[in-house]
């Protein structure tokens, strides 16, 4: 073991000079517990030396009762160790403990109140995202802060002008609120701007074309093509029902009852075998005129009023006519013209026209 020896002190007591020896006091160097030869730990406060191959020093403190102001240790503090300085009259712990209990704060559930609004007959403002919370923030310094929050609830919808429909029904159990939409006839809004020809009809060049009213999808049967404006009329392949060109090349004998001509609707889009194709089978829609008719009827390409009536061409497309067949007894009407004009029901042409078919029997 080291010692680090203490030489002669000089102490100047009064004039004289007085030499003290205290070469007796001589202060160790404790070793490393960890280098020591029976690896025991004493706990002694001192200086130690950190490894037999080093000088450097560390020093220790423990739990002390001299109680000098400045002192500090390192002891138990109701079964925790801490390290402590005395200030001159307490020992002051240098780590956080925990303090006495404060006062209780305000509890929760009675600063706020969550409040389920109820129904309200103001009329509501359209907005792109709703809102449940209705207040947006809760004061708590208050007696007691309401947080309102917003119901659920469907809307009505009017239909013919006097019945009003439940747009949607709400239900809930413990942990799920169900909105279920309710169907309901769709009322397409013609009025205004939105009835004119320019607004409703398309473009040749538009696909898929508009269909304003009922419309159905349907898949054409193999080995045929649909094109948009053209008529079709409903057949079958493998056992399923199809979509086919209204189609004919005579009248002559032809009727219901042995040669299909029922109308399913006008194609909205260019189709062909397997394909899916939107079909308007009732409502307003764009045509596909012609003027491949058989000698049976006097077509024109000018329609006078609106109204006039279209009848299904050999290819499918419509047209118009001036005089009544006399030589056949059935023929299909695809509906009716929407505008007017000396050229619109030219070949090749698109008109804008009220889909409304049946078979004519004269």
């Amino acid at each position: 073991m080291k010692h680090i020896n203490i030489k002669d002190i000089k102490i100047i007591r009064n004039t004289k000079s007085e030499i003290i020896t205290m070469s007796r006091l001589q202060p160790s160097i404790n070793i490393n517990p960890t280098w020591a030869t029976n690896g025991t730990d004493y706990g002694v406060a001192g200086w130690y030396q950190i490894s037999p191959s080093t000088s450097n020093l560390a020093l220790r403190v423990a739990s002390s009762n001299i109680g000098l102001a400045g002192e500090i240790q390192f002891t138990s503090n109701n079964g925790a160790l801490v390290f402590q300085g005395y200030n001159g009259n307490n020992w002051v712990d240098f780590n956080s403990t925990v303090g006495p209990q404060g006062e209780p704060g305000l509890d929760f559930t009675n600063a706020v109140h969550f409040n389920n609004l109820t129904a309200n007959t103001s009329p509501g403002i359209v907005v792109p995202l709703g809102q449940v919370f209705a207040t947006t923030e809760a004061n708590v310094a208050a007696s007691l802060s309401n947080v309102n929050i917003r119901a659920i609830s469907g809307g009505q919808n009017v239909v013919n002008s006097n019945l009003a429909v439940n747009s949607l029904i709400v239900s809930q159990n413990s942990n799920v609120i169900t909105l279920t939409s309710q169907g309901v006839p769709y009322t397409w809004h013609m009025e205004g701007s939105n009835g004119a020809v320019s607004y409703l009809k398309n473009a040749s060049t538009d696909t898929p074309y508009y269909g304003w009213g009922e419309t159905s999808l349907w898949t054409v049967k193999p080995g045929q093509v649909v094109v948009k404006g053209q008529a079709v009329r409903l057949d079958s392949s493998s056992s399923n029902v199809v979509i086919t060109p209204m189609v004919y090349t005579t009248l002559t004998g032809v009727t219901p009852y042995n040669t299909p001509m029922n109308m399913l609707g006008v194609a909205l889009e260019n189709a062909s075998g397997g394909q899916d194709c939107r079909v308007c089978t009732r409502g307003i829609t764009t045509v596909l005129c012609t003027s491949n008719t058989t000698t049976d009827f006097s077509a024109t390409n000018s329609v006078a009023s609106v109204g006039i009536d279209g009848l299904v061409g050999k290819d499918g497309g419509i047209f118009c006519n001036t005089l009544p067949p006399a030589t056949i007894n059935y023929f299909t009407r695809a509906g009716y013209f929407l505008e007017t004009g000396p050229t619109v029901a030219s070949n090749g042409g698109y008109a804008l026209f009220n889909v409304d078919p049946r078979v004519e029997y004269i």
